[in-house]
């Protein structure tokens, strides 16, 4: 690939969607990762091989690899920083729709990799990925919308209202999401900037979502983070790399090959009512999480990876894990009823003289018809922190398997 075939890519993107379309639907791959991406530009070998790990650089350095079985950003390590995108198409036909798809992953394919993409403005951000991934999803209202509901994954059920649910414009079901996560704000920005410039003509961006972590595992040994409530959050989940976690996460149905390595993910914006919360006395605060707030411990445990012993009672005979705490009442009976737990922090600054803050509950599932929805079901019926946060916003989207090397993400779904 040459510099002017660099130029007239950029060149179409900026023309408008009409002209990228006619590129995306078959006269060239120009919008899509190369087939050999060494010989376009100089990406590294990880970037190349599907089943390369990521390599054992820290920091700013570390790189997870594009191609792959499944989609980076969802068995890879959370990241300390993630922004969740919600797009819609303003053209709903198939060929913007296989026109995104093929641009989002020739960003990503370059710029996980430390390159920068292609009519990169400010390239030398791009040299420091800090574990930098970008994850694409597909919403059912996108696969009605360019008559494609047919080829809907069995798995990407429509998530019911819950009688906690209070949404709010614009936190709901988009076409598309894009999830970028990294390390490093400037890096994470940059992408972000990326993907929706070389978007603009063919997406309108409904909302944004920024979430954060702490830097490090809430206590010494375990793996929770705490959140702006200062409880453990994101203890129980299914270990990467184990048949659990396959079981949990990955769609293994028969089907197109974009569906076999997928998963599902339901993002919830949930406000926190932090000025009611912090009215409590710890204990009581406790009692309705259900986990020692020192040490996130499962209330009469000690350690935070400890099982909970829900049939334990105290002096008086009563549950020391209350019937209606929240880790009570959202646990999961079998592996099956299991999902991937992923909870950000935002904060969204002054809301009617209060602060606009809370968590960004990404859960990625193989079925949410037997995880997920069961769970919240429980959950806005029985659990007693109910009555100190308000779910403002949801969407579920598929996210398809990996790209292949030289292809594309969600490849051969409008195609």
């Amino acid at each position: 690939m040459t510099t002017s075939h660099h130029l007239s890519r950029r060149g179409l993107l900026a023309a408008g969607g009409v002209a990228l379309i006619g590129v995306a639907s078959g006269c060239t791959s120009a919008a899509s990762p190369p087939a050999n991406p060494t010989a376009a530009s100089p990406l590294p070998p990880s970037a190349t091989t599907a089943s390369d790990a990521a390599t054992q650089a820290t920091g700013q350095d570390l790189v997870y690899p594009f191609y792959g079985a499944h989609q980076s950003g969802v068995e890879t390590p959370p990241t300390t920083l993630q922004t969740f995108i919600g797009l819609d198409l303003i053209d709903p036909s198939p060929r913007t729709a296989d026109a995104v798809l093929r641009l989002v992953s020739d960003d990503a394919a370059r710029l996980t990799q430390g390159q920068p993409a292609l009519g990169d403005t400010e390239p030398g951000i791009a040299a420091s990925p800090a574990g930098l991934t970008i994850t694409v999803g597909i919403g059912r209202q996108l696969f009605e919308r360019t008559r494609r509901a047919d080829a809907i994954p069995d798995s990407l059920v429509e998530i019911p209202a819950f009688p906690t649910d209070a949404f709010e414009k614009p936190w709901v079901q988009t076409d598309m999401i894009v999830q970028i996560a990294s390390d490093d704000a400037v890096t994470l920005t940059h992408a972000t900037r990326m993907v929706t410039k070389d978007l603009s003509t063919l997406v309108s961006v409904r909302w944004m979502q920024d979430g954060f972590l702490p830097n490090e595992p809430a206590v010494p040994g375990g793996v929770g983070r705490r959140n702006l409530m200062g409880q453990v959050d994101g203890t129980v989940n299914p270990e990467p790399g184990t048949p659990d976690f396959n079981t949990v996460v990955w769609d293994d149905s028969e089907g197109p090959a974009w569906v076999t390595g997928g998963t599902v993910l339901v993002l919830r914006r949930i406000r926190l009512l932090l000025d009611d919360w912090e009215k409590l006395d710890p204990t009581t605060q406790e009692n309705v999480i259900g986990r020692h707030q020192d040490s996130g411990a499962p209330l009469g445990g000690t350690s935070e990876l400890e099982a909970f012993d829900y049939e334990a009672v105290d002096a008086n005979g009563l549950p020391v894990i209350p019937e209606d705490a929240h880790i009570r009442v959202a646990r999961a009976a079998s592996t099956e009823q299991m999902i991937l737990r992923r909870p950000y922090s935002y904060n969204a600054g002054m809301r009617n003289g209060t602060n606009d803050m809370g968590l960004l509950f990404a859960a990625y599932m193989r079925d949410p018809a037997t995880s997920y929805i069961p769970m919240q079901t429980r959950v806005a019926e029985l659990d007693a922190f109910n009555r100190w946060n308000i779910t403002i916003g949801s969407a579920a989207y598929f996210l398809p398997a990996g790209a292949r090397e030289g292809g594309y993400i969600g490849e051969g779904i409008f195609t």
